[in-house]
């Protein structure tokens, strides 16, 4: 309440200064003045918005094209939480709160995730809907790599063009995950280069690499009561000796070779250095467990569908991450990227809230007086007075039809570049023989050899 009198005080001085200042003066330099306007309403400085293209934004619902009084009042408790995490934290990026959507209307991201169950068994489960919005979508990468969007688009705005950046298939991965009973966040974080831009030529396919189990049966001779004795062994012990020393070596010799060709191939493999590195954002879903039968956190890499522990090294850091019901902010050190990261989110001490209606469990203080941690009911009855109930989100139902699911892939086809490999995935029925998909395998890099195809 303090950092707030402070803020709206210096607020409304620098106004009055500012009044007087144009009035005396009108050569006043355009720095000076925008110098002031970091301290005014943002919806004063709103940027030229242009709507995408193939959307009528008069054809759009009227809860895309406006706000409501609860969305209105969202929306400043979204502002003064940004005002004051800018003002305590200046050497952080501000958050990801209150982007345009389609109609150039600030929309809360909370309230753009919209939970959906489509009757598509496919997408019940997080492989199944991972993959389909990786392959239902085309990735457009973020205009600049190290600063946030300024529009977030709906789920279903997304679904229509079949196109959007990482944050797009984020929420609309997450919308899906919801629908489906998962505990799901759209993460707002840092990632490298090749994952910013969904780069795989340097990753291996996931179709080559399927484990394949071989049992082993193993063969259990009987002896027989009356058998031949074999022959006695007459070869010399020394020539013995001198072949398995020779088979030995010849071993050593061709570990050796085949470990400089790893480290050969490995280099090869290295990407390139990065100026960027630790600075490009990026965005991606994280799943945690306990809700349908999940063992153990992991992430969702939603631009191709693929899964990783919280651990990967892909990811450098988190920012913040939200659902439908609440949108959180991490204070824990990204040094080491995100493998250190504790995922309990109703610990207060390492996961800010912005609304105090979390369902996650609080942390616990010991040995302290119940009536001292908790105040009298009195208190307790003012804080019940000042939850916010958020209103619902402002999308849509999000509708696919049998059709689209089945296309998939936008235009019918859609292909991936992998390490000395490509796949190339077709809509059923699309072609007359019936392929859906079709893995190219190289043996050299440059994808100019072919070794074989597999359909």
């Amino acid at each position: 309440m303090a950092l707030d009198s402070a803020l709206s005080e210096e607020n409304e001085g620098d106004s009055t200064r500012e009044a007087s200042t144009l009035t005396s003066s009108d050569k006043r330099s355009a720095s000076t003045v925008s110098a002031k306007k970091l301290y005014l309403p943002p919806e004063k400085f709103k940027q030229p918005f242009k709507p995408p293209a193939g959307i009528d934004v008069k054809k759009l619902p009227e809860t895309y094209t406006s706000n409501s009084d609860r969305e209105k009042l969202i929306n400043s408790f979204a502002y003064n939480f940004r005002r004051q995490y800018v003002y305590l934290y200046r050497e952080r990026k501000p958050l990801f709160l209150c982007p345009l959507n389609e109609a150039g209307v600030e929309k809360f991201v909370v309230l753009t995730v919209r939970l959906s169950l489509l009757p598509f068994r496919e997408l019940w489960n997080y492989d199944g809907a991972s993959s389909f919005v990786a392959d239902y979508l085309a990735f457009e990468p973020l205009e600049n790599p190290i600063e946030l969007p300024k529009c977030l688009y709906s789920p279903t705005t997304i679904l229509k063009l079949q196109r959007g950046n990482c944050f797009d298939f984020s929420v609309l991965l997450c919308s899906f995950l919801l629908g489906a009973g998962y505990d799901a966040y759209v993460v707002c974080g840092y990632a490298t280069k090749e994952t910013c831009f969904m780069d795989e030529s340097r990753e291996v396919c996931p179709l080559l690499t399927k484990t394949e189990e071989v049992t082993k049966k193993e063969v259990i001779e009987s002896e027989k009561k009356y058998s031949v004795k074999p022959p006695k062994d007459l070869t010399s012990k020394y020539e013995r000796f001198m072949e398995e020393k020779r088979r030995k070596e010849e071993a050593d010799r061709a570990e050796k070779a085949r470990l400089e060709e790893l480290a050969r191939i490995a280099e090869l493999d290295k990407p390139p250095p990065d100026d960027l590195h630790g600075l490009r954002i990026h965005s991606w879903v994280l799943v945690l467990e306990g809700k349908r039968e999940v063992p153990e956190n992991f992430f969702i890499e939603a631009l191709t569908g693929q899964t990783f522990s919280v651990g990967h090294p892909a990811y450098l850091g988190i920012e913040s991450l939200w659902n439908h019901q609440n949108y959180w902010v991490n204070m824990q050190d990204c040094s080491n990227g995100c493998k250190d990261l504790s995922f309990d989110l109703g610990d207060c001490t390492k996961w800010e809230y912005m609304f105090p209606h979390v369902n996650k469990p609080t942390l616990q203080i010991p040995d302290q007086d119940v009536d001292q941690l908790y105040g009298d009911e009195d208190e307790d009855q003012q804080l019940d007075n000042r939850m916010v109930e958020l209103p619902p989100s402002w999308v849509d139902e999000i509708v696919l039809s049998d059709l689209d699911f089945e296309t998939r892939c936008p235009e019918g086809k859609k292909t991936v570049l992998y390490k000395k490999a490509r796949l190339e995935k077709f809509a059923v029925y699309s072609l007359r023989d019936g392929l859906v998909k079709r893995l190219s395998v190289y043996e050299e890099y440059e994808s100019k050899l072919h070794l074989r195809t597999l359909y």
